[in-house]
């Protein structure tokens, strides 16, 4: 799809940007990092009703003209977009359909470049979807209602000719925007956006790591995943568990986490320092209306916090402590002075050049019940399988934790360069046995 320099285009905010370069760090080798995907496996219970790759191309097809940020393209820092008609979904469509009988979605995620646009592959031997985005164009719960749409366009059969009549044909806003913000704010404003961004890059850089392989020249290979999922009855015994203590099951796993960085830690002066990761929370529900609502899942509406576990403690103090923060760290000056903070954050993120030593932290996010976005149920198209994940092209690992289908998963995405996946089995097994101490449940 050839550039129209007369098309509509806006620039990127300063809080796309950030995620826009850093999926662009490896394009020099061929390589996108924190691209995001979103795999899961469907089945129909009806032998009247089948699917074929015409079906599928023509509900993905629906998805341009519901979500009009999947036809985005980036050009240096500015966004363009078509207007939306038959020809131009077409043209969309073939450039990011695909379906495929020989690879699996492993193969396809790992042999992904930078690309402009997003992609979805249909896989018939497996009856697998592989959705591909950069994570500038959506999130991990956006993901989610975006196939809970396509899933649902493919059971209803919808036409996307019907549906362009009725479109909302313009993008979604960035996360600055649809949180209300603006750079014409006071000097406190402006003063506490600084400061709140110098203490979270203080306790990033803080943040404790796993050891890796190699030294620092070392390039990145294929991205890589280890899934570890509890059985459905011992994933009730961890949600009734963490009922009983009053807190989230998302707590506990962040607290099993830094119970296993402590156990990795190679000093007694690392371990007292805590643990301090960056972790992922959800800014959607602190949207103003209507970016709020499943119509806006294709824009990234996610935010970090960096809170500490100390070394010595209480398992169930330190989720309790963890548990208040999840519900604590948005505040209505925090979100008015959105416009600030993240062009202090880019401003620190990219002006000092990589650091001297690479991190290598474990960074979390949880999806939380999956369901609540993608319920995995269609008429008679079946969810059998999700899994969600990023590509990772440095030392940093993700831990993803998520529960679909009554059973808790965590996932380890990770760079085969600088880990061993007998490595990365490890850190998961012992994640799930500090789960299971801390909460005295039997896992």
């Amino acid at each position: 799809m050839a550039i129209d320099q007369n098309e509509p285009a806006e620039e990127f905010s300063d809080y796309e940007k950030v995620y826009l370069q850093m999926s662009r760090a490896f394009k020099p080798i061929g390589k996108e990092h924190w691209g995001i995907h979103c795999v899961c496996s469907i089945a129909s219970n009806s032998t009247e009703h089948k699917f074929t790759k015409t079906d599928v191309r023509a509900a993905w097809k629906c998805l341009a003209v519901e979500f009009p940020g999947l036809t985005v393209r980036p050009v240096e820092f500015t966004k363009h977009f078509e207007t939306l008609n038959e020809n131009v979904v077409e043209d969309w469509a073939e450039a990011t359909f695909f379906s495929s009988n020989d690879s699996t979605a492993d193969e396809i995620i790992q042999s992904s470049g930078p690309r402009d646009l997003p992609s979805l592959y249909f896989l018939p031997k497996s009856m697998e979807l592989v959705f591909l985005s950069q994570h500038w164009r959506t999130d991990a719960l956006g993901c989610c209602m975006i196939f809970d749409k396509l899933i649902e366009h493919l059971a209803k059969k919808t036409s996307p000719v019907e549906l362009l009549a009725e479109s909302r044909r313009w993008p979604s806003p960035c996360l600055e925007t649809a949180a209300g913000a603006s750079f014409d704010v006071d000097e406190e404003t402006k003063k506490y956006a600084k400061d709140t961004i110098s203490s979270f890059h203080a306790k990033a850089v803080q943040s404790g790591g796993l050891p890796y392989q190699g030294d620092n020249k070392l390039l990145p290979g294929k991205t890589q995943h280890r899934e570890l999922a509890l059985s459905v009855s011992q994933s009730d015994s961890v949600v009734e568990a963490c009922k009983k203590q009053n807190i989230s099951v998302s707590a506990a796993v962040h607290t099993a986490l830094a119970r296993t960085y402590f156990s990795f830690a190679e000093s007694n002066e690392d371990k007292q320092k805590g643990y301090t990761t960056v972790m992922a929370t959800n800014a959607r529900p602190h949207l103003q209306p209507p970016y709020n609502e499943p119509a806006h899942a294709c824009q990234t509406y996610v935010a970090s916090i960096t809170p500490t576990v100390p070394y010595d403690s209480d398992f169930v103090s330190a989720a309790r402590e963890l548990s208040n923060e999840y519900k604590t760290w948005c505040t209505p000056q925090l979100m008015k002075s959105l416009c600030w903070a993240y062009k202090f954050h880019r401003d620190a993120l990219f002006a000092a050049g990589p650091p001297a030593k690479p991190p290598s932290g474990v960074t979390l996010s949880s999806l939380g019940v999956v369901e609540k976005f993608f319920p995995g149920q269609y008429g008679d198209i079946e969810v059998e399988n999700f899994r969600f994940g990023v590509s990772m092209m440095t030392r940093q690992t993700l831990l993803y934790a998520w529960t679909f289908r009554g059973q808790l998963t965590l996932s380890l995405d990770y760079n085969e360069a600088y880990y061993e996946e007998s490595m990365v089995q490890e850190v998961l097994e012992r994640v799930k046995k500090h789960l299971g101490e801390g909460l005295q449940v039997l896992l």
